[in-house]
């Protein structure tokens, strides 16, 4: 039998971020964010990025910034599955 493991993504606007499922924070400076997520591993970008919170016990975390763009990048790669396609 197969755990349901839960996955959120809560953007406020363009300021904002909240995740929960998150496994740890791989790397991240003021433009882009490289976070581990039950669900494979999410880039956030933007800019004046910056880390509001980190919950490693509850597997939370929150991003505040101007956020211009967020997705799921395969973990073999590096890159997202449109540039791979093309």
């Amino acid at each position: 039998m197969e755990m349901k493991q839960d996955h959120t993504v809560k953007m406020d606007g363009r300021k904002s971020v909240e995740l929960t499922g998150v496994l740890q924070v791989e790397r991240f400076d003021s433009t882009e964010f490289l976070i581990e997520t039950v669900m494979g591993k999410l880039k956030v970008r933007g800019t004046g990025l910056k880390m509001k919170h980190f919950d490693t016990v509850n597997k939370k975390a929150a991003i505040d910034g101007r956020i211009s763009a967020f997705m799921y990048v395969d973990s073999g790669s590096g890159k997202s599955f449109f540039k791979r396609s093309t």
